[in-house]
């Protein structure tokens, strides 16, 4: 879903899945760092990298057993005449 609320745009993606724990959820963005057999680790790492630079900001919310909800925070662009 999206929310703009303030010169702001806020993505978010919500799962029902398993959940991670509080410590999973600390590490998420530490380069190689997987949880998955196949993973590098580096795709949460490159996408906050990527929000980052556009002066946005990634944030987690999961519970174990409740799943998770991932929020993509971005300035909006002004139009020209200073609208946004």
């Amino acid at each position: 879903g999206a929310v703009q609320r303030d010169g702001w745009l806020d993505l978010f993606v919500s799962d029902t899945g398993c959940g991670m724990s509080a410590q999973t959820v600390a590490q998420l963005f530490t380069p190689y760092f997987t949880t998955k057999a196949s993973g590098t680790g580096l795709g949460l790492v490159l996408t906050q990298q990527i929000v980052e630079r556009h002066g946005g900001e990634i944030k987690v919310f999961s519970q174990p057993g409740k799943g998770s909800t991932f929020t993509i925070l971005l300035p909006q662009a002004m139009r020209e005449g200073g609208e946004a």
